[in-house]
């Protein structure tokens, strides 16, 4: 599969997951996650919590797969390839909604 045919295949959720970030010296640090969604929502597992919170607390920026402008606080989109009951086994990636490339190819699928 090619990788525009990726992100075009894949099942985006918009549903308001946020991190603040701040910048430490030369490095990037994300110092809050925020899910919009309680105990619900696509991103919700019962034993592990929101997905999100989850795989960017662990991960940080290695989940990102966009590019937009320095801010403190970024709106994500995000996707999870294979089992989100098995987290060992599968990938969640973000998105920043800002991304020009994608918040426009976003814009087109709605």
């Amino acid at each position: 599969m090619k990788p525009d045919n990726l992100v075009r295949d894949m099942l985006w959720h918009n549903d308001g997951h946020e991190i603040t970030l701040r910048i430490n010296k030369s490095e990037l640090e994300i110092i809050e996650i925020k899910c919009p969604n309680s105990e619900s929502g696509d991103c919700w597992d019962s034993t592990h919590g929101c997905l999100v919170e989850w795989y960017v607390s662990r991960y940080g920026m290695e989940c990102n797969a966009g590019s937009c402008p320095a801010s403190e606080k970024i709106l994500l989109c995000w996707t999870i390839i294979g089992d989100s009951r098995n987290l060992d086994a599968a990938q969640l990636w973000f998105m920043p909604t800002t991304d020009e490339t994608f918040a426009a190819w976003l814009t087109a699928t709605k």
